[in-house]
């Protein structure tokens, strides 16, 4: 795991100079508006996704496909995903410590930078092993934010602070999920979803082939090590 210290951050989007031509629907950003400073304090996060060799040793019994032991776990649900990081006595992130953890200090749109390169993440159409991109870090040293698959967090969908956007799906049980992920047949390439400000929401029950997680910790005070 990588410490991520206390302080502020900026937060969501700025829809004056922020929102890429890409966004074909400018209702897709609003629910991750406006843009705010947030303050959060010093946490602990897993620098790769949550492998199939990790998860097995959670629920041995279970049975995944050969040759994908080293690539993220997809197609649990979030309660699966909540369950493991409490067995190893860590939690699933907050969607607000996985954004600060993905864009840095400087609030950058991708991990790289503020311009899109879809070179530098997996945006293509399979899976890969955890940290096989090496641009795909952030500032904090932590891998995959941008692509391969998305993550689920522990936040409840729900307005920001200040927020005016009404969305008839706030507050009705939804778990908030991060980042980008593979190309899917089903919706193709979303370059939306590399936003690292984009906001994506389901059914804590859902499973789906193109989103795992990984777990974070809380900081002790004063503390900067983790195993």
């Amino acid at each position: 795991m990588v410490w991520i210290p206390a302080g502020t951050f900026t937060q969501g989007l700025d829809p004056t100079g922020e929102l890429p031509s890409f966004i074909s629907d400018r209702t897709s950003s609003k629910n991750a508006q406006p843009q705010h400073e947030m303050f959060l304090d010093a946490f602990y996060m897993d620098i790769h996704e949550v492998s199939y060799a990790e998860f097995l040793q959670f629920r041995p019994q279970a049975k995944y496909p050969e040759g994908r032991f080293n690539q993220p776990i997809r197609a649990i649900s979030w309660y699966e995903a909540d369950a493991y990081c409490l067995w190893l006595g860590k939690r699933l992130p907050t969607e607000f410590e996985w954004e600060k953890a993905a864009r840095g200090l400087a609030g950058h749109r991708y991990v790289w930078g503020n311009e899109f390169q879809k070179e530098n993440a997996n945006f293509g159409k399979t899976v890969q092993p955890t940290g096989n991109y090496p641009n795909d870090v952030s500032e904090f040293e932590v891998f995959d934010l941008n692509g391969n698959v998305s993550e689920w967090t522990a936040s409840g969908y729900l307005p920001y602070p200040g927020s005016t956007f009404k969305d008839p799906n706030f507050g009705q049980g939804y778990k908030v999920i991060r980042g980008g992920a593979i190309n899917k047949r089903e919706h193709g390439f979303l370059k939306e979803f590399a936003l690292l400000a984009y906001r994506n929401f389901a059914p804590p029950q859902m499973r789906s082939w193109d989103t795992g997680f990984r777990c974070a910790r809380s900081a002790p005070k004063a503390s900067k090590t983790a195993s």
